[in-house]
């Protein structure tokens, strides 16, 4: 069955480039990326590599971060705690899952060349940008915050000698008005500045039928770029950037555990309907960030010196209804502040026919939380004279544990790097790049429970040799205890330090036949420092001090790929095989309600595709298609025991993208495009709860241009109203019930752009 999905992929792609060559009549424009740090033709880097031009993204309707994953073979983007909150960002299977805020995940973002590493704020508005440059593989012979599985960079559009700008803005379905401008131009001779900003708003599509809607959208940003020219030699692009997103937060879709009429707590939702339910408690999510860069360029007659500066902070506020229905179940909150400070310098020189570039990078990081957990039990109470319960589950919740965690982490990082690339004659390259990474990380952590009375504990009516049912143990305490991963345990001793040092690099080969291929060949090892879990943490559980820290992961990849331009310049074909070499891959688990990440080797092995087709003066076609496939040797799931070669969570076998645009007049254009994804799982154990099945997603645009200032479109996102999640979390375990998150529904909608230049 593999093998012919591995066939499908492949064939969607490479049959349509065989059968219309022929049909060939314009030549593709050149795209220009700098994923070597240098500005070069993606058709001449040697690096697995899709990009986005500023126009293709609007044109697309990307609204956020997350959209790009819909047209970039192998990237899956999920929403593990809700949209617009911490992203789950896997690339050819690659990827953590854990929702909580003290983790970085094994996918680099970069915003400007400044690396991000407060997961809630990976969550962002696109708007003025230049390219986004999706980099597969592990990145860190040129970057400097090393990555295990790959990097997304996000380029905003620079400041102008000239006056020009935009404006645009976009009334939908749910009330949604959204809005995004730029203006740029020269202050003086040697100064030139450029203001961007956004706005996205619209009223919640999830119906809550005993309160206020939810999934709905209050965003905001802003920039403000200005470069200065203080020499002929030198020159300073100053950034500064700020976001806030203040909504109701977004809510889960109940599922109960198959064969059971409802929850632990006496609920089940069977509307039928996954985008309506019943929420007690609406919640809060709040998250805004900030941020500062400073990038000074030296360029002398012989050698390029870089310094990139930044300082980035994010705070959040996550009130969750975590029971997903009308009762006081179980209520989360999450508070957290992530500030970092980072230094890169990088020097570039050629050396007869080796080009040169070296760099050093230093990160520091502090992340503080806070995590609050309720969980109250439908009663009544005991009866007071036999302390037995009365016998079925009433109306009222009695109050049985809370979780009250505090924690800070601090991470300090060095990176040392450097590549060389050798022209061994005019047609083969080598390249070959080295790191070194040494890492520091301390976390203290504290979780207070608070337990209920005895006569409270008693009432539960499930007594299976636990206390309630729900996998806490016979010795739960009912009263105030501590799990504590602190110095102050003499159990902990230096369990909360972690020290790790690492050496990694790349070495390539490319070879150019002749004009127009190229064929390439990648060896290269990433690595992801150890870490901390900072999620709910519980004795009770089954875990220890021993189980708060995990190991650094490793990765080994070896790529064999080819570019081709084809047609006299009318096709783009792009392809690369691929196998990955895992050590110690991070995977999250549960046990009972604490969430826990735990170390296991995996491989995983597939290829990607991608073509680029002018087919006429008229017509423009994208497709692009990835296999996956991906085998977890061991997970330790507590309650469940071992699993045995489980596939990665956001993972599809088969996954395909396209895009088709015909330009009906001068001014007319029509567009389609779609994403296919096979059966994938959001859970490591693969559960049958978190199986998501496959389903393919189509959205359309009409544009018209009015003159050359003035354009309008309309467009339609989820054309047929799929109904599909992006995420679930199988709490059927502990509280008999599965959370869900689905996409949005069909969303219709106008936008009207102005481009002054």
């Amino acid at each position: 069955m593999k093998h012919n999905k591995i066939f499908l992929a492949l064939s969607v792609a490479l049959l349509s480039s065989t059968s219309i060559v022929s049909h060939a009549a314009n030549v593709l424009e050149v795209i220009q990326i700098t994923a070597s740090k240098k500005s070069e033709s993606i058709q001449a880097s040697n690096i697995a590599v899709t990009a986005f031009s500023g126009d293709g993204l609007r044109e697309l309707n990307m609204t956020d971060s997350t959209d790009i994953a819909n047209q970039t073979p192998g990237l899956n983007i999920g929403t593990p705690v809700g949209e617009g909150n911490n992203p789950s960002i896997s690339l050819r299977g690659v990827g953590l899952n854990d929702f909580n805020d003290n983790n970085e995940g094994p996918i680099a973002v970069y915003r400007d060349e400044v690396y991000q590493s407060a997961m809630p704020g990976l969550t962002f508005q696109l708007f003025d940008l230049e390219r986004v440059e999706v980099l597969r593989g592990p990145q860190g012979t040129l970057y400097g915050r090393n990555a295990t599985g790959g990097l997304i960079h996000f380029i905003s559009t620079k400041p102008t000698d000239e006056l020009d700008g935009f404006a645009s803005v976009t009334i939908a379905e749910n009330n949604q008005l959204k809005t995004e401008a730029a203006i740029s131009g020269g202050l003086t001779d040697t100064i030139q500045a450029r203001l961007s900003v956004a706005t996205n708003k619209h009223d919640g599509y999830v119906k809550n039928r005993i309160g206020k809607d939810a999934n709905e959208a209050d965003n905001a940003a802003v920039r403000l770029q200005m470069n200065f020219d203080l020499s002929d030699n030198l020159t300073a692009l100053v950034n500064v950037h700020s976001a806030d997103s203040e909504t109701i937060a977004p809510q889960y879709q109940h599922q109960v555990t198959s064969g059971e009429a409802t929850d632990s707590f006496g609920y089940t939702d069977n509307d039928n309907d996954v985008w309506a339910g019943e929420y007690d408690r609406p919640g809060v999510l709040k998250i805004e960030s900030s941020g500062a860069s400073a990038k000074f360029t030296y360029n002398a007659d012989n050698f390029n010196l870089y310094s990139v500066t930044a300082v980035e902070n994010v705070e959040k506020l996550h009130i969750e209804n975590a029971d997903t229905g009308p009762t006081r179940g179980l209520e989360t909150g999450f508070i957290s502040e992530n500030k970092q400070f980072s230094q890169e310098f990088r020097v570039e020189f050629d050396v007869d026919s080796m080009e040169w570039m070296i760099g050093a990078y230093y990160f520091e990081n502090e992340v503080t939380g806070s995590l609050d957990l309720d969980l109250n039990y439908p009663g009544p109470v005991a009866d007071a004279a036999t302390g037995s319960p009365e016998g079925t589950f009433g109306n009222e919740f009695v109050h049985f544990f809370n979780y009250d965690v505090d924690y800070k982490q601090e991470t300090e990082s060095i990176g040392l790097f450097g590549q060389v690339a050798i022209a061994l004659n005019d047609k083969t390259n080598l390249t070959v790049g080295l790191r070194y990474t040494t890492e520091e990380r301390s976390m203290n952590y504290q979780n207070k429970t608070t337990g209920s009375p005895d006569a409270v504990l008693n009432s539960c009516l499930i007594p299976s040799g636990d206390v309630c049912g729900l996998g806490l143990g016979t010795d739960f305490p009912g009263t105030d205890y501590f799990f504590n991963f602190t110095a102050s345990n003499p159990d902990v001793g230096s369990l909360n330090k972690l020290d790790d040092d690492n050496l990694s690099g790349r070495i390539s080969l490319d070879y150019a036949p002749i004009d127009d291929i190229l064929i390439f060949a990648n060896i290269a090892t990433g690595f992801k420092s150890g870490g901390f879990n900072g999620g709910f943490l519980d004795f009770t559980d089954g875990l220890s001090v021993n189980d708060v820290a995990f190991k650094p992961e490793e990765l080994l990849s070896y790529e064999l790929g080819f570019k081709s331009t084809l047609a006299e310049g009318s096709i783009r074909l792009n392809g690369t095989a691929f196998y990955y070499d895992y050590k110690d891959y991070q995977a999250l688990s549960f046990a009972g309600l604490s969430q826990f990440i735990n170390n296991s080797d995996a491989t995983v092995s597939g290829a990607d595709i991608e073509l680029t087709w002018l087919p006429g003066d008229n017509w423009d076609i994208n497709l692009g298609a990835s296999y996956i496939n991906s085998e977890v040797d061991e997970v330790v799931s507590r309650g469940v025991g071992s699993i045995f070669d489980s596939e990665m969570v956001l993972a599809p076998n088969i996954e395909l993208n396209g895009l088709v645009r015909y330009q009906a007049t001068e001014s007319l254009s029509l567009q389609v495009d779609f994403n296919y994804k096979d059966e994938q799982f959001f859970d490591i154990t693969n559960s049958d709860v978190s199986k998501e099945d496959s389903h393919t997603i189509f959205n359309a645009r009409i544009g018209y241009e009015i003159n050359e200032h003035w354009a309008v479109s309309a467009f339609v996102k989820n054309l047929t109203d799929e109904e599909y999640r992006v995420y679930s979390f199988d709490l059927t375990g502990p509280a008999g019930f599965n959370q869900n998150f689905y996409a949005p529904p069909r969303w219709v909608g106008i936008t009207i752009d102005y481009t002054y230049f």
